[in-house]
Formats: C-alpha cells, structure tokens, sequence
C-alpha cells in the first residue's frame, strides 16, 4: 500500500471513463488461456480472458463488459534479455455493441510476429481507457 497521501483522481472531459490494466506472461508456443481465474494474470480486473491466437506472437485479449468507446490504448514489453520486440494493437473488435471487446495484439521483431520464452521476467502490460458516456 502506497505510504504517501494522495490528492484527487485525474481530470477528463470525458464521463464514465474507465481505466483496464493487464499484465501477462506469454508461454512460447503453448496455446494455454490465461484467466483471471487461474491466477496467470497480474491486475487482470475487467478482463475474461488472454489466449495465444494460434499465430506466433498473437495474443487476443476478451474483456468482460461492452463498452461504448474506446479513448486510448497503450502497453510495453518487459524482457529478460535484450531483445528488440515492438509491441502492435491489431484488431481492436466489438467496441460501441453489446458484446465485450476483443483486442489482438502482436509482439514484432521487425515486421515478424514472434513468440516470447516462458520467463519470469517477459510480460506484456496493456492498458486500456474507455468512455461508456452517450456523447
């Protein structure tokens, strides 16, 4: 728990604005799910699930609610070893409907979609930001 005393939260000019934070660790080539449930996932809240999309270097990312807009995205790759990996939002699906959103992100060595080694110190942390106001 933080030591210091905090003030208030950030201001927006957009309402209903909620912040997802997701860290996790890819496995390799293992096609594993990672759930918030099997407690494979650090600050997971919001967020149903994160599979390995079949392809190299492709996770999808389910979230557990809809939401009406998607404000920003961003995220980083951690690892172990020097390596030189880009982290890419692919498709982003079903933001503004009732069904919850999908992301698809890929970690590139170039332009290469590529596996990450099974460490525990190779993650991924995405942080989503949406709005669910009207306007």
């Amino acid at each position: 728990m933080a030591q210091r005393t905090w003030l208030e939260s950030p201001k927006t000019l957009d309402r209903k604005v909620y912040e997802l934070n997701v860290v996790f660790y890819p496995q390799g080539t293992s096609n594993t799910a990672y759930t918030v449930a099997a407690g494979t996932m650090v600050g997971g809240k919001g967020v149903a699930s994160v599979v390995r999309n079949g392809s190299a270097g492709e996770w999808l990312i389910t979230l557990q609610d809809s939401y009406k807009r998607l404000l920003k995205r961003g995220g980083s790759i951690q690892m172990a070893a020097a390596t030189d990996l880009s982290l890419q939002f692919a498709t982003i699906a079903n933001v503004g409907t009732t069904s919850a959103p999908t992301i698809l992100v890929r970690a590139l060595a170039g332009a290469t979609p590529t596996d990450i080694a099974a460490n525990a110190n190779n993650s991924i942390s995405i942080s989503l930001t949406f709005s669910d106001a009207d306007s």
